[in-house]
């Protein structure tokens, strides 16, 4: 069950950062000439652009607004994300995923290509310091009738297709579309329980990490995402791109409908992936590379990476009211 509906999710420019934070080194190894961005193409010198500015809009604005309450909830306890969530849990956990997917009518294919983008996956190691051949890309559809308690649910058409690498501690989210907008409505029927991409990526993520260690789930220090189609998304960073100065557009882009997944899995997830929050969200264009980052991209393909950090004093709140 979705239990915070109202929270989205999206991208931020190379490299936008917090206002205090530190930024480990999967960050430093961002601003990289010479990264390719497809197996002969390779970032021009402009295309690796730090900015952090929006215009004043409405819909920036709400961004930042939304940007900043998840902010809130990545760095507060679990006690404390509750409060902060009106006193409704956030904390999510399913036990023993897979049985979980097979039960309420997942099936997991094999999809070629894997990757909508090869911006990230050819770029892992020297964007991440990751080894791309450690990367299992688990994709699942939700194709066959199922039950939760013995009650039957019906397919819906969504699938979640993402790269793990535990080793790495990275999570690449590639193609995803959640049930409502694989029905393009919200389901009036009974459904899985799978119904958003944080609560997909963590489960793939605790399963194949699992399997490595079980002291490695709590290690994801990364989240990419390629081929970004969201068009709420572009208008936000078109409009963010103008200005290096500000910490808003950190804010607008981790409010705005692609990021924001991110801070979610992070916010309804701490109890195993500890108590992390997003530092920094980095952008680049493919397979335009020498195109400014400023122009309008509409039907061109952007490929984002979230470096995470652990939140060395979480916020506690008041205990009165926890």
């Amino acid at each position: 069950m979705l239990l915070i509906s109202t929270l989205v999710l999206s991208l931020l420019p190379l490299v936008a950062t917090r206002a205090v934070s530190p930024l480990p080194a999967l960050a430093e190894l961002l601003p990289v000439p010479g990264i390719s961005l497809d197996v002969n193409l390779h970032l021009s010198q402009n295309t690796t652009v730090a900015y952090h500015r929006l215009g004043k809009r409405a819909l920036s604005q709400t961004s930042i607004t939304k940007g900043r309450r998840l902010d809130c909830m990545m760095s507060a306890t679990i006690a404390h994300a509750q409060q902060i969530n009106g006193g409704v849990r956030v904390e999510e956990n399913f036990d023993e995923y897979l049985s979980l997917l097979l039960d309420e009518g997942w099936e997991q294919q094999t999809i070629d290509p894997k990757y909508s983008s090869s911006g990230i996956q050819a770029n892992l190691q020297t964007l991440t310091g990751a080894d791309p051949d450690n990367t299992e890309y688990v994709y699942f559809l939700s194709k066959e009738s199922g039950e939760i308690d013995g009650q039957p649910i019906s397919p819906t058409g969504a699938f979640f297709g993402n790269g793990i690498n535990p080793q790495g501690g990275v999570i690449i989210a590639d193609n995803n579309k959640t049930p409502r907008y694989a029905l393009g409505q919200v389901p009036f029927f009974p459904i899985s329980r799978i119904v958003q991409w944080s609560q997909a990526a963590f489960g793939e993520w605790e399963y194949q990490a699992g399997a490595v260690d079980d002291q490695v789930v709590e290690a994801l220090r990364g989240v990419g995402r390629t081929s970004i189609p969201g068009i709420a998304s572009r208008q936000v960073f078109r409009r963010t791109s103008t200005n290096q100065a500000e910490v808003d557009g950190f804010y607008a882009m981790l409010g705005t409908p692609n990021g924001a997944s991110t801070g979610f899995l992070l916010a309804t997830h701490k109890g195993k992936l500890g108590i992390k929050r997003v530092a920094s969200i980095a952008v680049w264009n493919h397979p335009l590379s020498d195109v400014d980052l400023n122009s309008w991209r509409d039907g061109w393909k952007l490929n984002m990476l979230f470096t995470l950090e652990p939140v060395a004093n979480p916020t506690t709140g008041n205990p009165q009211k926890a």
